[in-house]
């Protein structure tokens, strides 16, 4: 019997006693490690799948106001910054929208975002179009954050607390204030895994997977320490009831740095493996949201939205929005039939508020019970 409760529990491990599990890291590691146990627990015997995996450090972020009175603040680099340093007059540009910026006397200044309505990586790309040197965002609510670009930025960005912008601005109010804003940051190499849980025979007829890295900014509860959960679950659901039989479960790591682990994965399938792949399933984000969302092969996705009905639920089949990747797109590229079970709208996800408390042990149930619904579809003849 599929429970959320036993789903919650690998959740409150993931994110919450590991926490942030970026891709190479120590962190990502000890959730590898964990949910290789779970596996063996369960009477899997698992396998790590080692792979090089690039990744961002911030080794140090700097932000002083240099007049009109000397001060030194609290910056975090959002995740991906550019590393670099920039002097030059604060202006503050509203959220961040092209059309906050001036049309002129931008060019090497310091823009003064607010956080909130668009991404950080508008943002800060807007600011670079704009001719900004570079960008403080400071929260939309008490207290500090941690913000995750998703991409590489052209200039040196920053996150700083509500109190600090509020600082900042009332002396903008007062005045011209010049800053000096630096970020130490950059690559390093690191080794990630997958771990994989194959049936008795090795057979992989279906892959069940999930992402259990997360991004720096936050704990990854729902993103997607919910998808491992409801992997885990699905897991022991099947050996408990002895119908391990093709179903091959894989935990990818690295996907937030470029769906690095699904894509490893299916490189090392062998031509024999491909050919008797019926299809995969890819749960990412499902603890937290008002909608089912099916993502993939439209024949796959439309027959599990056909059959959902049976389990009380009525998801929606879709398209993936642009400019978003998971890992059911290299399976699908490689020919093989895939569908994401997902919830969009997550308003806290790639932020330090992605925890735990948010995550709702009904929905993890509900994502295993549609996971063993599309094992069903994939098998049917």
């Amino acid at each position: 019997m599929v429970s959320g409760e036993r789903a919650y529990a690998h959740v409150v491990e993931l994110a919450q006693r590991i926490g942030s599990r970026t891709a190479g890291s120590d962190a990502e590691q000890a959730a590898a490690d964990y949910i290789a146990d779970q596996f063996t627990s369960y009477g899997y015997q698992p396998t790590l799948e080692p792979f090089e995996v690039k990744y961002y450090v911030e080794q140090a972020s700097r932000l002083e106001v240099l007049s009109p009175e000397a001060t030194t603040l609290e910056p975090r680099a959002l995740s991906l910054s550019a590393a670099g340093e920039a002097t030059g007059d604060l202006a503050a540009a509203g959220i961040g929208r092209p059309g906050d910026f001036p049309t002129e006397g931008m060019t090497g200044r310091v823009a003064l975002l607010e956080r909130g309505e668009l991404t950080f990586s508008d943002k800060v790309a807007n600011a670079a179009a704009a001719g900004v040197a570079a960008v403080i965002v400071y929260n939309n609510q008490p207290g500090s954050f941690r913000g995750d670009l998703g991409d590489e930025s052209a200039i040196p960005a920053v996150g700083i607390s509500q109190e600090e912008g509020q600082r900042l601005l009332g002396l903008l109010a007062q005045g011209p204030v010049t800053v000096r804003l630096s970020v130490e940051a950059g690559f390093e190499q690191g080794t990630s895994q997958n771990v994989i849980a194959r049936p008795p025979d090795g057979r992989c007829e279906e892959v069940v997977g999930a992402h259990y890295d997360s991004v720096e900014a936050g704990p990854g509860a729902n993103d997607n320490a919910s998808g491992v959960a409801a992997l885990l679950e699905t897991a022991r659901v099947l050996a408990a009831g002895g119908d391990r039989e093709g179903v091959c479960l894989v935990a990818f790591g690295a996907e937030e740095v470029g769906l690095v682990g699904s894509q490893r994965f299916v490189a090392n399938l062998d031509p024999d493996e491909r050919q008797v792949l019926r299809g995969m399933v890819n749960l990412d984000m499902v603890g937290v949201g008002d909608q089912w969302q099916l993502i993939g092969s439209p024949e796959l996705a439309q027959e599990v939205d056909a059959q959902a009905s049976s389990l009380g639920l009525d998801p929606v089949a879709t398209e993936l929005p642009a400019g978003l990747g998971a890992d059911q797109s290299n399976f699908i590229g490689a020919g093989i039939p895939a569908v994401l079970i997902h919830r969009f709208d997550d308003p806290r996800y790639h932020s330090a508020e992605d925890q735990v408390q948010f995550v709702e042990p009904r929905l993890l149930q509900e994502a295993t019970e549609l996971t063993l619904l599309a094992l069903r579809v994939l098998e049917a003849p």
